[in-house]
């Protein structure tokens, strides 16, 4: 039962990815784009089924850049970690062991979707609606958080990668005040509210941090709650890095906590 809570509460979760985070604001906010909750229903209700054929799990290991992600870098190490250089963009970034982090649109994607997606039907879900939404140009790696140690084959979150190279948008107080009038007033994300609202100067590279909690009815009466995290930061004076985590609130510890690691391990090179 459990495992079948989880399934339903990602599934609902795919279209506020793929509306809510699919555009990077620049210095003129453009309102975030509201949910429909008959959409949101449709997409539960042709959730594809699991395949049932098993099949070995593919490492990633120093892969080299494929057609469409030129530049970029995928590395697995032996404690799990992948980390992930983007050389046009001018950063990098480590994900723990546990998330799958994965370049839209390469040939690690395709690999993950046939193999690890065989045996994790959430993931599998996911993956196809991250690749459907797929926006050429902006979107530049997927992650899933798949913590086996919490229960196998399930899927607890999911976060998305983009670079605007054209973004003059300062990371500064005033813009974080604009960036969480938006996210609370527009509507997009339901009853978002923010509790984590910060200018970091305490990492590599300065971002701004925003964090609340927010829910989506489950279309049974109920609500399923979720929380999100936000950074900003820019690798160069003229681009924007947006990374955006979303994950099941009922695992908020142990999620936060990876997600605390993956923004420390931010650099630019």
């Amino acid at each position: 039962m459990k495992n079948r809570n989880l399934h339903f509460s990602l599934v609902a979760a795919v279209l506020f990815l793929l509306i809510a985070a699919c555009a990077i604001p620049g210095q003129t906010l453009p309102a975030v784009p509201a949910i429909d909750p008959g959409a949101v229903q449709t997409s539960i209700a042709g959730t594809a089924q699991a395949a049932q054929t098993q099949t070995a799990i593919v490492p990633i290991v120093a892969v080299t850049p494929s057609a469409g992600t030129t530049g970029t870098l995928i590395e697995q190490a032996a404690d799990g970690t992948t980390q992930y250089t983007d050389f046009n963009g001018g950063f990098e970034i480590v994900f723990p062991a546990g998330w799958l982090a994965l370049r839209p649109n390469s040939d690690e994607f395709t690999a993950a979707l046939a193999n690890e997606g065989a045996v994790n039907s959430m993931l599998y879900e996911q993956m196809t609606a991250d690749q459907a939404g797929y926006e050429a140009g902006f979107d530049r790696l997927f992650s899933y958080v798949l913590r086996p140690d919490i229960q196998k084959d399930a899927l607890f979150g999911f976060s998305k990668l983009a670079l605007d190279p054209e973004d003059t948008m300062f990371i500064d107080n005033f813009t974080m005040g604009e960036l969480v009038k938006e996210l609370e007033g527009s509507g997009g994300i339901p009853g978002f509210r923010a509790n984590v609202v910060q200018l970091r100067e305490d990492t590599a590279v300065r971002m701004i941090e925003i964090g609340g909690r927010w829910s989506m009815s489950d279309g049974q009466g109920g609500t399923i709650p979720f929380y999100t995290t936000i950074i900003f930061f820019k690798p160069a004076s003229d681009s924007l890095v947006r990374l955006t985590f979303t994950y099941l609130q009922d695992y908020e510890a142990q999620i936060a906590a990876d997600v605390r690691a993956i923004i420390a391990s931010i650099k630019l090179i």
